[in-house]
């Protein structure tokens, strides 16, 4: 049965490509059955076949455990092993090591996780308890367990300990895996589509992650400079486009329910506005209607970039005939920003058409605050006397 178990072949590929380090312990066996030891080589074997994770080799594990915890080895058995092999009171003690004594040895090992557990039978039936071990934070992660009649022990019942030990670890670790796999791509070790792929992959391990969708926009975003940079068919670009309007919109659905700082982390290492991209494709295919509604979310739930927010959802307001609006979103723009005497041109131009002289005054005062040279402190004077005439 154990050749059985070990010859199976979990179908599980490793989504993200990095590997983690993990220790399995001999599990306490509470069934008087012997199965502490078979159960973590079996577990050894299944883990490492996921392929999200690198088991640490048992003989490794135990020649580690001696060089820290050999008094404690000595007390329980007061005897050295015997041609190699652990007595069943020392994998016993192994087995109950608390998690500070684990970490010691882990670190040794220089392992991410520890996985230790017990295991128990009521009646018919087995019960398999893991715990979960940060091995860098000294840290209890989770429990998962798992149970089925005893003689399908070595399939069902580790199979599916194995599944819930990997998805735990992989649904904490998605965002750093999406980091990797972003990572390995500018290093030019993934080609485009399978950094997508693996990246979809984890999108749709972890729906709901801010952060991966994030990191999935930047790879969309930074190949579209590409694109947009040379001189390549317009299906490449439209289809990119459509996915990053794609990314953008689940990203600011997301957003509407909870905030995630992680994803300002990859938006501003990486220089890139994701949702002024997905307006601007949006104008670009003559949808402002579209793009007034990206930018109006976007201002509402995206705290980053504010003064070009305004800036841009004025402008469309103009072109769509929404001069009140308009006025709004650019005097907001300059509340941020009053050094941009462009726009506070336009502004004046719009509020004079409007006949909000009075308004049009106070910003044709302030634009001469930001006046580059004489010449244009004497236009803007001359604007103001114009607006005093118009007014009379």
């Amino acid at each position: 049965t154990i050749l059985f178990v070990f010859m199976f072949n979990v179908s599980c590929e490793c989504l993200a490509g990095k590997r983690y380090e993990i220790v399995v312990l001999p599990f306490r066996d509470n069934t008087q059955m012997n199965l502490g030891e078979m159960i973590s080589d079996i577990l050894r074997s299944l883990v490492t076949q996921t392929g999200y994770f690198e088991s640490v080799d048992r003989d490794k594990i135990y020649e580690t455990v001696i060089t820290v915890l050999a008094d404690n080895l000595i007390i329980v058995d007061n005897a050295s092993r015997v041609g190699g092999e652990f007595s069943a009171n020392q994998i016993d003690l192994i087995s109950r090591l608390d998690r500070k004594s684990i970490q010691q040895f882990c670190k040794k090992l220089r392992a991410d996780y520890a996985l230790k557990g017990s295991v128990s039978r009521l009646g018919d039936y087995l019960r398999i308890d893991a715990e979960i071990i940060d091995v860098k934070e000294n840290k209890m992660l989770g429990f998962v367990d798992a149970e089925g009649k005893s003689e399908v022990l070595l399939t069902e019942i580790l199979q599916d300990l194995t599944s819930k030990v990997t998805l735990f670890c992989r649904n904490l670790n998605a965002y750093d895996d999406a980091l990797f796999v972003l990572g390995q791509y500018n290093q030019g070790q993934y080609t485009f589509h399978a950094a997508e792929k693996k990246l979809k992959e984890l999108v749709s391990e972890v729906q709901d992650s801010i952060g991966i969708h994030a990191v999935l926009m930047t790879l969309y975003l930074s190949t579209n400079s590409e694109i947009n940079s040379l001189l390549v068919k317009q299906d490449s670009s439209c289809e990119m486009g459509e996915k990053i309007i794609e990314e953008g919109e689940a990203i600011l659905n997301l957003l509407q329910n909870s905030f995630d700082e992680k994803f300002l982390e990859v938006f501003l290492s990486s220089g890139l506005d994701p949702f002024e991209e997905v307006a601007k494709i949006y104008v670009k295919r003559g949808n402002r209607e579209k793009a007034i509604e990206i930018y109006q979310n976007t201002i509402r739930l995206y705290p980053i970039n504010l003064v070009s927010h305004y800036k841009e959802i004025g402008m469309l307001y103009i072109q769509e005939g929404m001069e009140e609006d308009a006025i709004q979103a650019l005097e907001k723009s300059l509340d941020i920003n009053s050094g941009d005497n462009e726009l506070r041109y336009v502004l004046t131009e719009l509020l004079k058409k409007n006949k909000l002289r009075e308004r049009a005054r106070k910003h044709l005062e302030e634009y001469m605050k930001f006046a580059r040279n004489a010449d244009e402190i004497k236009q803007v004077r001359e604007k103001i006397n114009d607006l005093e005439v118009s007014f009379h």
